[in-house]
């Protein structure tokens, strides 16, 4: 009769207990992170005690609960941390390339600008004479590098909003590690198969799928289920071990994007980025980089090849022509700890290429110093002082200690526009060549700019030049006092004092053609040579087409990422739906459970009460 009860009371045990794990799976059935439980029933091994009322411990005792286990497949489980990590970095690199595209082709796109900026020069072609045509000139060179300064600007601030954006993750993934590691505290003390410790691993499964989506890891577990894990490979640094982890920060990386340094700062770690939202930052940054750099060359090219035309012509006054890009902008910056209110300007001498300086004031002697950055090359006294080209001025009351750093910036950021009068535009060649009225050829000179004679002629040369063709089609440039300056034959270009010239032929003995210097400022030859800056090609293509490049290498990448986007979030969902069938609550699952384990109690119920019945039946027996 006791074995009866003690088979009976095992049995009421192990229903409820199963009961318990089937409630709690339906209960939990949405939370995120939580793995299906399953009460693992066993026979009592011969030679056990159950119970009190158990009299034979040589026969099998009945059934028991030997703890709760958590329906988990791990290999699935690794394969969907991989596919979310996978989705987490392209979407990051999505939406920030998407911020780059747009910062190239919204308000600050300098596609428009450029094409205008060529549009009016064509227009100064056709009218070289008309002040409002070279006014548009300048105001459109002046909007075109307003436009390179304002997508200079937007992708400096995508940086700095790119960078915080990673320090951010990089603090979540050092405060996610902090947290794995307490749950790893907990798990050594936890009993395993309890229901606590299948618990607590949820937890820490939900912590590694939360890195995962911010950086590769690899996941070691043990046999109580406290997790190691390196960032990267198995190679790589530790950030949780037990109980213990280590701070995670971004460090840039060679390449110019983000690695994750693991430790104490300074004596960190550098591990490598495979996976995770960071990644996706990090690829972000790179052609962030690559396109800043772009960006720049595009500006120094404008500034430098239009320059270099410009200052082969003469303006409408006769002066050569002067730069109409300025290269180097200054920027004077504050020190956080300034206590006066005083403000400084800057301004650039022409031609001057400064380095970083440095401007301090000094109460108890009144004046300022202006040195470099380095503190070298002093120059003390009140203001204004000048230093490298660079003069300084300020208005407003400064107070003893107050620091001002002035940095020139180049490139996008630096490209400006110099003061120019509209007659102050070389649209006219500074030499003109033409034919003699009774020359026998057709044929049209060509002259252009050159290099002054090395060594200069003693006594100097004498304009107006006259090239002659002598017998035999030789060429003979003199001057106006008649000294030989070169000599050579069709085709070639001789070299004058400042200018070179060629006659391409066909040629007559006798003929002559007159070279001289465009003091009047007439015509529109410069403009041609401008305007030829367009069509030039180099090493990426023409200026335009510099341009297109530019966008190209943000959009094709773009565009591609979107594409890997949909393949990775298929194969994430997929991922999900193998686990699901693994690790997931299935409610028809479930409620066929409860029925059997509720059969299981009401039975084993039952068969107490009739013990119960039969054993007081017994006893009234005996009283009779």
């Amino acid at each position: 009769m006791s074995d009866l009860l003690g088979l009976a009371l095992g049995g009421v045990r192990a229903a409820r207990t199963a009961l318990e794990t089937v409630g709690d799976n339906v209960a939990n059935a949405m939370t995120p992170g939580y793995v299906r439980r399953v009460a693992q029933l066993g026979s009592i091994l011969p030679g056990r005690a159950n119970s009190p009322f158990e009299r034979d411990p040589v026969a099998a005792g009945g059934v028991e609960v030997r703890g709760i286990a958590r329906a988990v497949d791990l290999i699935r489980q690794d394969s969907l941390r991989r596919a979310e990590g996978d989705v987490a970095m392209l979407e990051a690199a999505d939406r920030w390339l998407s911020l780059i595209q747009s910062s190239l082709t919204g308000p600050a796109s300098v596609e428009a600008p450029l094409g205008d900026f060529f549009a009016s020069l064509a227009d100064l072609a056709s009218d070289p004479t008309s002040a409002a045509v070279r006014s548009t000139v300048l105001a459109r060179a002046e909007s075109l590098a307003g436009r390179f300064n304002a997508a200079a600007a937007e992708l400096a601030r995508l940086e700095v909003d790119l960078a915080l954006e990673a320090r951010v993750e990089a603090d979540r993934l050092t405060s996610l590690a902090d947290a794995l590691a307490d749950v790893n505290a907990q798990l050594r003390r936890a009993t395993p198969g309890g229901g606590a410790a299948a618990g607590l691993a949820d937890r820490r499964d939900l912590l590694l799928a939360q890195l995962a989506a911010l950086a590769a890891i690899d996941v070691r577990l043990d046999p109580r289920g406290m997790a190691t894990v390196r960032i990267g490979g198995p190679g790589g640094p530790v950030v949780v071990d037990g109980p213990r982890n280590e701070p995670v920060r971004v460090v840039a990386s060679a390449e110019g994007g983000f690695a994750l340094g693991v430790g104490p700062e300074g004596g960190d770690v550098v591990g490598a980025l495979l996976g995770g939202s960071i990644l996706g930052l990090s690829v972000a940054r790179q052609k962030l980089l690559e396109t800043a750099q772009r960006l720049d060359a595009l500006a120094d090219r404008l500034a430098g090849e239009i320059n270099a035309a410009h200052a082969l012509g003469v303006d409408q006054n006769g002066e050569p022509g002067g730069a109409i890009f300025s290269t180097v902008r200054l920027v004077v910056t504050a020190a956080a700890g300034n206590g006066g209110n005083a403000r400084v300007a800057a301004t650039l001498a022409d031609g001057a290429d400064p380095p970083e300086l440095r401007l301090s004031f000094n109460a108890a002697s009144g004046e300022w110093t202006l040195a470099h950055a380095d503190g070298s090359s002093p120059v003390t006294g009140a203001l204004p002082l000048t230093l490298e080209g660079v003069t300084v001025e300020s208005l407003g009351d400064a107070r003893g200690g107050d620091v001002y750093a002035i940095r020139p910036v180049r490139g996008a950021r630096g490209i400006g526009t110099r003061p120019l009068a509209p007659d102050a535009l070389a649209a006219a060649p500074r030499w003109l060549a033409d034919r003699a009225p009774g020359n026998a050829s057709g044929a049209e000179p060509e002259v252009r700019v050159g290099p002054p004679l090395d060594p200069p002629p003693d006594p100097p040369l004498e304009p107006p030049f006259a090239l002659a063709v002598l017998a035999g089609g030789v060429l003979e440039l003199r001057d106006d006092l008649g000294v030989l300056v070169a000599s050579g034959s069709a085709g070639d270009w001789l070299a004058g004092d400042g200018f070179e010239i060629r006659v391409p032929g066909p040629l007559v003995e006798g003929d002559v053609y007159r070279i001289r210097r465009n003091h009047a400022g007439g015509g529109h030859g410069n403009v041609l040579l401008m305007l030829d800056v367009r069509d030039r090609g180099g090493s990426a293509g023409t200026l335009e087409e510099g341009v297109d490049r530019m966008v190209a290498a943000i959009s094709v990448p773009l565009a591609e990422t979107r594409v890997r986007v949909a393949a990775a979030r298929e194969n994430r969902d997929r991922a999900a739906e193998a686990m699901a069938e693994a690790s997931g609550v299935d409610l028809n699952r479930e409620a066929a459970d409860m029925l059997r384990f509720q059969q299981a109690y009401q039975a084993n119920a039952r068969l107490i009460q009739t013990a119960r019945e039969t054993f007081e039946a017994i006893l009234r027996a005996g009283a009779a």
